[in-house]
């Protein structure tokens, strides 16, 4: 693209800027998208273009529900000397929900591109100011960053490594095809014994991985392989002794670990000085180049503010380069390591946590439930599928987001939470049960809460029915059925339950299971 062509997107995109919402314009201001003083990257430059078509829409999408009518969802009727609501949801009714729906789901695609834009914007000028490590990959001959031990595939035999990309194009069908080293055509699957022993001999020759690989021989006492054991004798020492060697040449794992043996990460170590004030230091130092574990506990460190005082602004800042580890490297268009993988412990932490910070607008950013529920969702999908701990605070998180964006979208007056087909409700209550479901036993702040806000729905839901609204006092029997299926709406006789399952409360309670 030629910088006449980016003067033009530029300028374009300055012109929209006038039409967007408040909160899209905070956004441009905020993340600095993307003006002469940001880098002119097609990738950028695309997602402008997008932002801009989105923006469009959006306009064209609340002018259409403008111009519709806004008919309410129920009437009074006087009935007997007993007034009750009386479910009049029509054609039109539902048609402006339906659109409401359109514009809900184009914001989140609106603010989702936004937050994608200002992570890649974070990445490129961090990487500017903080360049990683690189070597070349001895097949391919590209440069490959060297955030880790783990992140290419090391040679004990001579020492070299070929890239993540030349390493799976080796394995066919999840088979390793390659036999001998590619550098020296020394085998490759030897007895693990000999393996440590030409680890040792790298570390001697000044290889930094090597140096990094033997302090974590010594620091856990056992190097294993295939279901192979080599047992070491621990030397915290002599672990400290190889990981500064290592630290010396700048390997982000190894000064990583010197980090964390000063924060006492690895138990009672009394050859260590426990110093938080240093292992933060040291910890940043490790982030900047890159590393994954690094990032997150850096981060972790600025929230909880040890080592140094409470800094959630840079929290943020590391947590977004731990979680842009998750998908595409933005220097080349290639999947990254992690991409093709179950997402390592770090990216969910990280991810959790930038969408707490979005929910509340904290860490120097503005509050934005759009972004907060697309991190949260990541999270807890994530973590589910991989079978990880889910924490309580993740499933409350969300369906505090979902029932928010809910309330701005459809309204927040009961019985008018019933848009069938379109409700949070059922999986904002089913949420809420997973989060106390994980505090019995473990009692914890987020899942008492959790069982406050559902005890409070439960009560607030069930006083009127789901479908034609009229009063649970003013039934016979002066109380209302449940729906057995998703325990979140209920329902003054079948007629009424089976009306609101085909108007589209089905797919609201298959939606709360997944």
């Amino acid at each position: 693209m030629s910088s006449a062509d980016e003067d033009i997107i530029i300028r374009r995109l300055k012109d929209y800027e006038a039409l967007t919402t408040s909160a899209i314009e905070k956004k441009f201001h905020e993340y600095g998208f993307p003006n002469e003083k940001n880098h002119g990257l097609t990738g950028m430059m695309k997602n402008g273009i997008e932002i801009v078509k989105l923006q469009e829409e959006i306009k064209a999408q609340q002018q259409l529900i403008k111009n519709l009518e806004n008919p309410s969802q129920f009437h009074e009727e006087e009935k007997g000397g007993i007034t009750t609501q009386k479910n009049i949801r029509g054609k039109h009714y539902m048609t402006r929900v339906e659109q409401l729906k359109i514009l809900y789901d184009l914001y989140d695609e609106l603010f989702v591109t936004v937050e994608k834009g200002r992570m890649e914007n974070v990445v490129y000028k961090h990487r500017e100011l903080h360049p990683i490590n690189k070597e070349v990959c001895t097949v391919c001959l590209e440069d490959v960053p060297i955030t880790s031990v783990s992140c290419v595939q090391y040679f004990v035999c001579c020492g070299n490594f070929i890239c993540f990309q030349c390493f799976q194009a080796s394995c066919a069908g999840g088979q390793l095809r390659m036999t001998n080293c590619p550098c020296c055509r020394e085998e490759i699957f030897v007895a693990l014994e000999k393996v440590v022993r030409q680890v040792e001999q790298q570390a001697k020759r000044g290889r930094p991985w090597a140096q990094t690989q033997m302090g974590i021989y010594f620091l856990e006492g056992s190097s294993c392989s295939h279901g192979d054991v080599v047992h070491h004798k621990v030397d915290v020492r002599e672990a400290l002794k190889w990981f500064k060697l290592a630290a010396e040449q700048r390997h982000p794992d190894a000064i990583r670990n010197v980090a964390q043996l000063h924060l006492d990460m690895y138990g009672k170590v009394k050859e260590v000085e426990q110093c938080q004030i240093k292992a933060r230091a040291l910890m940043k130092e490790a982030a900047d180049l890159g590393n994954l574990r690094a990032q997150r506990n850096y981060a972790m460190l600025c929230r909880l503010g040890q080592g140094g005082p409470v800094d959630k602004s840079e929290a943020a800042h590391y947590y977004t380069l731990a979680y842009s580890q998750k998908g595409l490297s933005f220097e080349k268009d290639e999947v990254s390591p992690l991409a093709s993988n179950d997402l390592p412990d770090e990216v969910l932490h990280a991810g959790l946590f930038l969408g707490i910070y979005h929910y509340y607008g904290n860490g120097g950013f503005t509050k934005n439930l759009h972004i907060a529920k697309y991190y949260l969702e990541e999270h807890v999908k994530e973590s589910e599928k991989q079978s990880s701990n889910v924490l309580p605070d993740a499933y409350m998180y969300l369906a505090a987001c979902l029932m928010e964006l809910h309330e701005c979208t459809f309204g927040r007056n009961v019985p008018d939470y019933s848009v069938p087909g379109y409700s949070s409700v059922p999986r904002a209550m089913s949420l809420y049960r997973k989060s106390i479901k994980l505090g019995i036993g473990y009692p914890n702040e987020y899942s008492q809460h959790s069982k406050e806000v559902l005890e409070s729905m439960v009560t607030q839901m069930s006083r009127f029915c789901g479908n034609c609204g009229v009063a649970s006092k003013d039934t016979p029997e002066g109380k209302l059925k449940e729906c057995g299926r998703c325990h979140s709406t209920w329902y003054c006789g079948k007629e009424c339950q089976t009306e609101h399952w085909k108007a589209g409360h089905k797919s609201d309670c298959v939606r709360q299971q997944v």
